[in-house]
This record gives C-alpha cells, structure tokens and sequence, in this order.
C-alpha cells in the first residue's frame, strides 16, 4: 500500500515514518521542507522514502500528490502540534484543505482512499451520550499494544461521582484521562499496522486507543 504522510516533520509525525516503512508500506512525506525532514531522519530512512514540498493548507497541492503518488491511503498528522489551548493553530484549516483534496482525488481517480487524521481524546463521545468529551473538560507509558475503540473511549471508568449534578461528568473524564496517555510510538504502530491490511473496520470511525497495561 503507498501512503501519503503528512506532518512527517512533527513529533508524531516523525515517528509514523519509520512505523509505516516497518510494516512493509511505501511511503510519501508532504512537507513544507524536504531539507528540515532528512535533517530529522537518519539517511537509512530517509533513503527508503519519497519527499513532496507543498503546503497541507492548499487542497490542490493535497490533491495533486495523491494522484501523482498514486497513493491508496493519507495519514494526516499535520498541525496537531500547535493545538494548545493558548496558541493559535492551523489544525482546522489544514484539516478542511486535506479533507477537499482527497475527496476530489477520490472523484477523480474513482477509487476510494483510506484516510487517518490524528487528533486528541477531546473528539471522542462521553460514554453513554451523544456530546464530545471536549464539552466537559480541555484534554510516561511504556510501549505496548494499544486497545482501540470506536466513537468513545475504550475501558472506560464510571463511577459514583458522574451522578453529581453539572460537577459529575467533568469529574469523571478527570478521573479518566491519565489513562488515556499514550506514547506517540504506541500510535504511530497502530495506525501503520491497520494500513497493512487494505480492509479496516475502523473504517468510518472516530477511533480512541488506550493502553490496557496501565
């Protein structure tokens, strides 16, 4: 399967390219500096790749390096970086341009394309009800096999404490969201493990992860 990565420069991003060559896949980086990504990667990695310049926030650039790589799947982790609560960040726009230009891809080459878009615990559901985490509460593990989940998250721990009236489900995704850290290698794994296998049944999915280990 050849993957179009985007964000290769970022902390996860960096990490998705070894994951993704490990698990047997070829590999396209879009990024705004091919000379910043082969300063981060060792050359027998960087070696193993294929480099684009271009700017995630152009839809036709997007476009454009899907159909010339002939890519079957995007893996977006552009932007995700500067999403803090006190800085401004590109991450809705980036995910807007990203979005066009692989659905115009799609339309244009007939043929469907696997997408991942990487984001935080905050676009998950609370268990139980239809609202985003995000609308309660702004969201060091060894590596190990992550458990996955759809639209809320995996393992989830209720207690007493969500029955307290407007306190209660704040308190619950406090008590839960520890839990929910994991290392940027434990994600990068799952995502290029899924790639390996051209059916998912994430496919569709907003899709949480933990580690059942902790």
């Amino acid at each position: 399967m050849k993957v179009l990565l985007l964000g290769a420069t970022g902390n996860l991003g960096s990490r998705l390219v070894p994951a993704l060559l490990t698990h047997g896949l070829t590999v396209t980086c879009f990024v705004r500096s091919a000379g910043k990504l082969r300063g981060l990667l060792p050359p027998t990695v960087s070696d193993q790749i294929t480099i684009r310049e271009g700017d995630a926030k152009q839809s036709a650039a997007v476009k454009k390096a899907i159909l010339e790589s002939d890519c079957d799947a995007v893996v977006s982790a552009a932007g995700v970086a500067a999403a803090a609560p006190w800085g401004k960040t590109d991450l809705p726009e980036i995910f807007k341009a990203v979005l066009q230009g692989i659905q115009e891809a799609c339309v244009e080459r007939q043929k469907p394309i696997r997408v991942w878009f990487v984001a935080g615990m905050g676009v998950l559901n609370y268990p139980g009800t239809d609202k985003l985490i995000s609308s309660y509460s702004p969201t060091k593990t060894k590596q190990g096999k992550l458990t996955a989940n759809a639209t809320t998250p995996p393992l989830w721990h209720n207690s007493r404490l969500r029955l307290i009236p407007l306190l209660g489900k704040p308190l619950t995704v406090a008590r839960n969201a520890n839990r929910y850290e994991t290392t940027l290698e434990q994600n990068a794994d799952f995502i290029a493990a899924d790639l390996e296998s051209f059916e998912s049944k994430w496919s569709g999915c907003t899709v949480g992860v933990i580690d059942p280990s902790k």
